[in-house]
């Protein structure tokens, strides 16, 4: 006789996650005040398309880029060498958000906005209060950081709760813990005590599975280990100690380790936490019930992620335009006008549109999962959620590549490809500055393909076999995605082109708009003063 389906652990959890979602949402729809506040939308377009330069000169997840808004703007208004008021700054930032459409207008209540000015008021507070007991700039650098981190998530929670997001973290690192040794991830011989390891698995399932960035990590673990900024000691020793988490060997392994297994769980994530999931408890009445609702969503899902990498092309080559014109004008042309009198057009246009090109043409290379990864994510879902269901999947741990022949291979396929098309540009007339270049932007391009085809890799159970096209493109591109993936990561730490935005652009124009909005209202009080 059949035995009747029952949640397993993970299962049980799922549902308890659920209920506690839709009764804090019910919760806070009824409690929530209508005295919206409304925002003068003059000059919004202006900032809606300089938001969007800004954040395509950044190229972060689309789930950050509110999050970097309000992170910018609290680094423009509050002053850290020289304590400022912060009344006000609440309602300026909901203004700006709003402005700039991340917030729709008469969205936000005026509950938010005493809740943010709290937070400001707490955070900012907290680093006088730390800095007036420590001389030494370094240490006062990163507590500002620290303070920035938290500060900007703890405001973008109060305009948008990130409780699903946390309650699926929570889900996911239950479901990897136990099945990994924590030995097994250990690199280098680094040290990472037990307790230790369970932040390192946090911090991996964030990173891999909800593509958070530190600051989100950082704010989630201090609300979680409630490690109050008003305690300075402690809160100074915590954040230390995740620096040196964030940036260990064994975190990086352990991300790897999480996306490599992660497939499943990002379908659960979308199907089950994310705000428009479509699939509920009832969802989980049998395993037939999941299956049939979990095909559906992946189909939805394969769909998305078509139009996430159409997207994906079209931001790439935004962001490749933006960067080369700005380097190509500041760079290029006065090295050309100073060695030749004159912009030499060729090696100029080929810098400028080839990276372009090459990003857009490598869409035809990426296609989605077929069927049969279908049904392996369905049976990998029902053996997650369901007791009865006997199929295992293993955890797959990442091999070395310890091979001395194929890293040789590896290397000297490296130099003839860039020995090769450094000699190809110097035939058509580059000259070093030009070649450098081209260089940084195909590396660039070559990265930024590799991250799109991930996505792909992502939703994979199973691997599924390269085309020669692919085959032909990883063998050719590697080195360049190689290079690139160093550029990148370097870029991220200073991104030269969004200090230059911040600076030529962004400071003078949101201080006119905010002007103009101050100006606006002041208009509107001398209209009903008449009344």
């Amino acid at each position: 006789m059949n035995q009747k389906p029952q949640l397993s652990q993970q299962g049980a959890l799922l549902a308890d996650s659920l209920k506690r979602i839709d009764t804090y949402e019910s919760s806070l729809l009824a409690h929530r005040q209508k005295d919206t506040i409304h925002v003068p939308t003059v000059g919004s377009r202006l900032s809606t398309a300089y938001e969007q330069l800004r954040n395509a000169s950044e190229f972060a997840e689309t789930s950050l880029l509110q999050q970097r808004a309000i992170r910018r703007y609290l680094v423009r208004v509050l002053s850290f060498h020289t304590k400022v008021s912060t009344a006000h700054l609440a309602e300026e930032l909901v203004a700006e958000l709003t402005q700039s459409e991340y917030l729709a207008n008469d969205q936000t209540t005026r509950s938010d906005v005493k809740a943010i000015d709290i937070h400001i008021k707490k955070y900012y507070d907290a680093y006088w209060d730390f800095a007036a007991t420590e001389a030494r700039a370094a240490k006062r650098t990163a507590f500002q950081g620290w303070v920035l981190d938290a500060l900007a998530v703890h405001c973008e929670q109060t305009l948008r709760s990130h409780l699903r997001q946390l309650l699926f973290a929570h889900f996911a690192v239950s479901y990897f813990t136990g099945r990994i040794r924590p030995k097994k991830l250990l690199k280098n011989n680094e040290k990472v005590v037990g307790a230790d390891m369970t932040i390192v698995l946090y911090i991996a399932t964030h990173r891999a599975l909800l593509k958070s960035d530190n600051a989100t990590i950082r704010t989630a673990l201090i609300d979680s280990y409630q490690k109050d900024v008003t305690n300075l000691a402690e809160f100074t020793k915590f954040n230390q100690k995740l620096d040196r988490l964030f940036n260990l060997k064994t975190t990086v392994y352990a991300t790897r380790i999480v996306s490599k297994n992660g497939a499943a769980l990002r379908f659960i994530y979308s199907g089950f936490f994310a705000p428009d999931a479509p699939l509920t408890t009832h969802s989980l009445k049998s395993p037939d019930t999941l299956a049939q609702g979990l095909r559906q969503h992946i189909e939805h899902e394969y769909t998305e992620l078509d139009k996430r990498l159409d997207t994906g092309i079209i931001r790439s080559v935004t962001f490749l335009l933006i960067t080369k014109g700005i380097i190509g004008f500041a760079v290029e042309l006065p090295y050309d006008m100073l060695l030749y009198g004159k912009l030499i057009i060729t090696p100029f246009l080929i810098n400028l549109f080839f990276p372009s090109v090459f990003i857009a043409l490598t869409r035809l290379t990426l296609s989605t999962p077929g069927e049969r990864n279908t049904m392996a994510v369905i049976n990998h879902a029902m053996s997650i959620l369901f007791a009865n269901e006997t199929q295992d999947f293993p955890i797959r741990l990442q091999k070395e590549s310890s091979s001395v022949g194929f890293n040789t291979m590896y290397g000297v396929t490296f130099l003839i490809v860039f020995a090769g098309l450094s000699y190809l540009l110097y035939r058509i007339g580059f000259n070093i500055v030009q070649g450098g270049i081209f260089f940084v932007f195909l590396s660039t391009a070559s990265f930024l393909s590799f991250r799109l085809s991930r996505q792909i890799n992502e939703l994979e159970v199973v691997n599924t076999p390269q085309g020669s096209l692919s085959l032909l493109r990883d063998v050719v591109y590697m080195p360049f995605i190689a290079v690139g993936q160093w550029i990148s990561y370097r870029y991220s730490q200073v991104n030269i082109v969004a200090m230059i935005l911040d600076v030529l652009i962004e400071l003078p124009l949101k201080t006119i708009l905010r002007l103009v909005r101050q100006w606006t209202q002041f208009l509107n009080e001398k209209k009903d003063e008449l009344i």
